[in-house]
């Protein structure tokens, strides 16, 4: 039993040192990372953005926070459709009990071009640069070999190969984008690609290069009148052999036609792992949203620990030149 209890939890250690790439169910409370070209895509002149995560067992599982600013420091001076935007990003993510632990600090910048004379068309390019410190506190863990004929004594050697407890890296990230912000209707479609210089990712003595990965995402808004809207979106993430793909869609509607006030609610589904029940409200600018990961495969009977809750916080500040907003997903 104790060595079955070491497999599983060396092969978690393992799998999220080696493989595992952070990702959000609200993926438009992360603009900067799911496309570096997003940066700086608003009406207004800044935009803040957070997310936590918290996923499995308090014993034994994962929380990831991610807080994000952008400006457009050249709104006033650039012709209508074009904006540039630099950005930047710090995220935090944990497992196994704070036992890993990894650091990230990103910066972006993008730049997008009008297509049309209105500027509602317009093609954006973005590149974003990545400092993370991974490091793992071994006197968190328990190992096969401190388990002795008097039971575990923390004191006995691990009996593997783990003599590096932290290691930094960089790396490099870009994308692009396509939009077309119309009065009732709003459309995007962008891809990226992540770890470019496939850094060096293993704590462990083997070399181990983080695969790149790739992301393909779409949506659109529908205003079907001054009160109603419809949100949609397909997002598409590939990398090594792992292939994650979320769909879904949300319904919103405003309180009142004074103020920008306005309850969404909805529900994603990521295929053949779970279904994402949405709520958000959004005032004035500011947007809260909970979601739900309600695991549906066989991992959910296998461990239990992939069920997660996401609690996120958004500030767009107003753009007083135009009273329209772009699509509120980013």
């Amino acid at each position: 039993m104790k060595k079955t209890i070491f497999c599983l939890c060396f092969a978690v250690l393992c799998g999220d040192i080696c493989a595992q790439s952070y990702h959000f169910s609200q993926f438009f409370a992360t603009p900067l990372l799911i496309n570096p070209a997003n940066t700086g895509y608003m009406d207004g002149p800044a935009r803040f953005a957070s997310n936590m995560r918290s996923q499995g067992q308090m014993s034994n599982g994962f929380f990831t926070g991610y807080v994000s600013a952008e400006v457009n420091p050249l709104r006033n001076q650039l012709p209508m459709g074009y904006r540039a935007g630099i950005g930047m990003y710090a995220m935090n993510d944990r497992s196994l009990s704070g036992a890993l632990q990894t650091n990230t600090i990103g910066l972006s910048a993008a730049y997008h071009v009008g297509l049309d004379t209105y500027g509602e068309q317009s093609v954006g390019l973005g590149v974003q640069g990545t400092y993370n410190q991974r490091r793992i506190d071994y006197s968190r863990l328990t190992f096969e070999n401190q388990f002795g004929p008097n039971g575990y004594d923390g004191s006995l050697p691990v009996g593997e190969p783990l003599d590096v407890n932290s290691r930094s890296f960089f790396d490099v990230n870009a994308g692009i984008t396509y939009n077309v912000a119309r009065q009732y209707q709003r459309f995007f479609i962008g891809g990226a690609v992540y770890n470019i210089l496939r850094h060096k990712e293993n704590l462990l003595t083997e070399d181990f290069s983080m695969p790149m990965r790739f992301t393909l995402q779409t949506g659109m808004q529908v205003s079907l009148n001054d009160y109603e809207s419809v949100y949609a979106s397909l997002t598409g993430m590939s990398q090594a052999k792992t292939t994650e793909v979320t769909l879904g869609g949300a319904y919103g509607h405003k309180l009142d036609d004074k103020f920008e006030n306005e309850l969404i609610g909805g529900v994603w589904y990521r295929y053949k792992d779970a279904m994402i029940p949405y709520l958000g409200f959004l005032k004035n600018g500011f947007q809260v949203g909970l979601s739900f990961d309600y695991t549906m495969s066989a991992a959910k009977a296998g461990s239990q620990i992939r069920n997660a809750f996401e609690l996120t916080l958004l500030y767009r500040s107003p753009d007083k030149r135009e009273l329209k907003t772009i699509i509120p997903w980013f």
